[in-house]
């Protein structure tokens, strides 16, 4: 499978794994093209800037995988909104979160824990899904 293809499965994949977990969501790049454009987009996030990957085993624990997905992150969203990868490897179940907040160290969290947190902060502030 070519990576354009394996790309767009991924973020059909992301797409509908968030909005199972009550995040409506859908591919970005298709429907608005450009660099700020996120893989995935979904309102309820759109504080985040979403790059999805999608590989065949775990990349988590490589230097420089995660340097470089890290590098397209920040560079896509163009300082716009905080930068996060969701990645999942062939034969996983669960996504995970790779969380860069801009001046604290970056960290791994479950989608759908990450969604839960989420949830809760927007409950909080009072912002509308």
């Amino acid at each position: 499978m070519n990576s354009r293809a394996k790309g767009a499965r991924g973020e059909l994949q992301l797409a509908k794994a968030l909005t199972e977990l009550g995040f409506p969501a859908e591919r970005g790049q298709q429907r608005k093209g450009g660099a700020d454009s996120p893989d995935v987009i979904c309102l309820a996030l759109s504080g985040w800037h979403i790059e999805c990957k999608l590989t065949a085993t775990c990349q988590m624990h490589s230097p420089a995988t995660l340097k470089s997905w890290m590098d397209q992150a920040r560079r896509d969203c163009e300082g716009k909104r905080m930068p996060i990868v969701i990645h999942r490897w062939n034969g996983a179940r669960d996504w995970w979160v790779l969380v860069m907040p801009y001046a604290r160290p970056w960290y791994w969290q479950r989608l759908d824990l990450f969604v839960k947190v989420e949830s809760e902060l927007l409950k909080i502030w009072g912002i509308p899904k």
